[in-house]
């Protein structure tokens, strides 16, 4: 089971670099190896906070990306409000509540994958469409969700800035690594705190995550042919993670 993690973890660090849920695929498997939904939801933020900071130092220092780091900035605090709250919450709530959740929010992001398709292939626009309060709401309630349950937090992040604030999918990326660091830390502290964490396959899905973001953000999300293929990356894994949460939520 412990190769399976690290390949998992691998495989899930690539996803998130490029698009987003690669927690469909790290939980699923904390499920498979034992553990039950809180269990499984608060060991997975370990691997979330490695593999968001190593994206982050990982990709290469160039002006646009300083330019797109600037213009998060202000998303900074409401997304780390957010986590903060979320990850209250859901360190408290029972594996039940949690998988009807999920079953419900990742039904929804796989709409917004098929609503504007055009607008996923899109340059970014000089101008925002969004102005500073409307998009600081956005990722304040982004950031409780992902505090309280993480799952497809990138596929959230990426709707928002690139359907209504118009950013493309590459500079939506960078964007929404750095955010996905601040959201990662408050909540994963929230559930380390509270003695949710199963160590052993938390730290092997963590290893394997942070060497799938390196080589995600290094090599990968930075060359603009790979944009066509992130709208059907996105399709394919959350695709799978809404038909595994409404499962989990059934049974």
């Amino acid at each position: 089971m412990d190769i399976l993690f690290f390949i998992g973890g691998i495989i899930a660090g690539v996803i998130n670099t490029l698009a987003g849920n690669g927690s469909a695929l790290t939980v699923s498997l904390l499920l498979f190896g034992g553990l039950d939904g809180a269990a499984a939801n608060a060991s997975n933020r370990i691997g979330v906070i490695t593999q968001t900071i190593t994206g982050i130092f990982s990709l290469k220092k160039t002006s646009r990306r300083n330019y797109l780091f600037l213009k998060g900035k202000n998303l900074i605090l409401p997304t780390f409000l957010g986590s903060a709250s979320g990850g209250l919450i859901g360190s408290q709530i029972s594996a039940e509540t949690m998988e009807w959740s999920l079953a419900f929010v990742m039904t929804g992001m796989l709409v917004t994958l098929f609503w504007k398709k055009d607008r996923w292939k899109g340059f970014s626009e000089s101008s925002r469409n969004l102005n500073s309060f409307k998009s600081g709401i956005l990722f304040f309630l982004i950031g409780f969700y992902g505090g309280y349950v993480q799952m497809g937090i990138g596929v959230l992040m990426l709707s928002v800035l690139v359907l209504a604030d118009k950013w493309s999918l590459r500079d939506a990326n960078v964007i929404k690594l750095l955010m996905a660091a601040v959201l990662a830390v408050p909540a994963g502290l929230i559930y380390i705190y509270n003695d949710l964490i199963v160590w052993k396959p938390a730290l092997i899905l963590a290893f394997g995550s942070s060497i799938g973001a390196w080589f995600g953000a290094r090599y990968i999300v930075r060359i603009p042919k790979a944009q066509r293929y992130v709208r059907w990356l996105l399709i394919l894994v959350v695709s799978g993670g809404a038909i595994q949460a409404i499962y989990k939520a059934i049974v």
